[in-house]
């Protein structure tokens, strides 16, 4: 949740540098005092105002699209009523509760969570909740299919830095900051606190002690060194078909951990899963082709990433005569 993910759902105030305008007298300056108080609106509020229509308007398609699946299991009742519930509470909760991550997002993670039968063992977990808006949302869906969610936060912000992580700083240090009563009242609000069990502590120091088998974790940790201590810790841990699910999918050199043969070899003796969605996010009609340096006004990365324990995305072909690997 860095630069990408800091706008509050809803404001849309996104950094913008206004061309320059030519002095006044010269030619094209014409009209220049009238279009500029305008500026502001076409930089900054009407993409947002077109981001936020485009979102509630397509709502009902957006619940079509993902739910039309014939692989949400039976045992779960979902009703179109309770489809289309589903989709207005959680769209509902990121208006009211900033996320960094959309609706959408949340309604594409409990697609793969109603997909997984019910005798299959095993809780969802979420590193990394500052606000607990997406909290409250996966509750929702852990309520209706009957699991817990264990939540990780050091619920002080971002750690100090590591050594050679390269999103880590200083300055970042303390930053997404909410304290854990906030945030359970949020839940209490939004979502169902039953279901929630909260574990306060750095993840290098709560993680290590996790030994519950995990159907899906959703990781919001933003810094290499936390990703690294999830992926470590919670693997092991995640069911044959588990889902790992990531927000940070913008930066194709942190989604880089999930192709690195390197990684895989050295801690889990496997081959690397892959990871769809890195670079731009699974494909959620929110209309963002990366990257985020490059991205129009109008477009705002809000989908996510994921991987599974038993996919992979090791590259094995090599043509008689290629060269060694070094």
């Amino acid at each position: 949740m860095r630069d990408v993910d800091v706008e509050p759902a809803g404001t849309g105030v996104e950094s913008s540098e206004s061309p320059a305008s030519p002095p006044a007298g010269e030619p094209g300056n014409q009209g220049t005092r009238l279009r500029r108080p305008l500026r502001p609106f076409v930089d900054r509020k009407l993409p947002a105002l077109l981001r936020d229509t485009y979102a509630r308007l397509s709502l009902p398609l957006v619940v079509i699209f993902l739910f039309f699946n014939r692989r949400i299991h039976p045992a779960y009742g979902m009703t179109w009523g309770k489809k289309f519930r589903l989709g207005w509470q959680m769209y509902r909760n990121t208006r009211r509760v900033f996320t960094g991550t959309s609706y959408q997002a949340h309604l594409a993670m409990a697609m793969k969570l109603l997909q997984i039968p019910p005798k299959v063992d095993g809780v969802v977990v979420e590193c990394g909740c500052y606000l607990g808006g997406s909290t409250a949302n996966l509750s929702l869906v852990c309520d209706i299919i009957g699991r817990d969610l264990v939540v990780y936060d050091s619920f002080e912000g971002l750690p100090p830095p590591e050594p050679d992580d390269k999103y880590a700083t200083d300055q970042t240090e303390g930053f997404l900051q909410a304290d854990l009563e906030q945030v359970q009242d949020n839940v209490r609000r939004l979502g169902v606190i039953e279901r929630c069990t909260f574990r306060k502590g750095w993840f290098k120091d709560t993680l290590p002690d996790h030994d519950q088998p995990i159907v899906a974790c959703f990781l919001d940790v933003d810094y290499q060194a936390s990703l690294h201590d999830c992926v470590l810790n919670l693997w092991p841990h995640l069911v044959e078909k588990g889902y790992v699910f990531i927000d940070e999918y913008v930066f194709t050199d942190y989604c880089a951990l999930f192709y690195s043969e390197r990684y895989w070899s050295t801690y889990f003796d496997r081959p690397p899963p892959g990871l769809i969605g890195a670079g731009s996010g699974i494909g959620l009609g929110q209309y963002y082709l990366g990257p985020y340096s490059e991205r129009p006004p109008i477009q705002g990365p809000r989908s996510i990433a994921y991987t599974r324990k038993d996919f992979s995305g090791f590259w094995d072909y090599y043509p008689a005569g290629s060269p060694p690997a070094r």
